[in-house]
């Protein structure tokens, strides 16, 4: 009986710990990232590469920034301009007369779009609370089946 009381005094401790703990990062996924490049791809409507088009960038002023051609896979980048935040992309498929398309890319919108819902959100609090506490359930329940296993070995010997 001794046993009993200083098992539930030592869970009802362990559990009001828990609840009082603040957020633990010790398996964290932190991510740290830099803005070298902006790359394009570019491909016709059978999804087909546009290989060796014409690139050119002009910034949010309309000043030609920079001219390139894509690569095999339809590719291409380039090195953000400091303070730039937008960026006008033409691209045409000089081998196929008539393919010409253009974007704008917008490099505020695409960070805060990244960070809204993308690779690195975490789990809301509660929900990594009510895991932990899980964890904590599971192991509970396998010292207290381990604990039965022992007292019924110690009462079939006593038979």
């Amino acid at each position: 009986m001794k046993r009993k009381l200083v098992f539930a005094i030592f869970a009802v401790l362990l559990v009001l710990s828990c609840l009082s703990i603040s957020t633990v990062s010790a398996h964290r996924l932190h991510i740290v990232h830099k803005i070298s490049e902006i790359e394009i791809e570019s491909y016709f409507g059978g999804g087909s590469p546009c290989r060796d088009a014409n690139v050119t960038v002009y910034d949010n002023e309309g000043n030609l920034y920079l001219e390139g051609v894509t690569d095999d896979e339809g590719k291409f980048s380039f090195p953000p301009k400091i303070g730039m935040k937008e960026y006008t992309v033409v691209v045409d498929a000089v081998h196929m007369p008539g393919h010409k398309a253009e974007t704008v890319i917008n490099l505020s919108q695409e960070a805060a779009s990244a960070g809204a819902g993308g690779v690195g959100t975490e789990m809301p609090l509660y929900t990594r609370g009510i895991a932990g506490f899980g964890y904590l359930i599971g192991l509970a329940g396998a010292a207290l089946a381990y604990m039965g296993w022992k007292q019924k070995k110690k009462y079939e010997t006593k038979k």
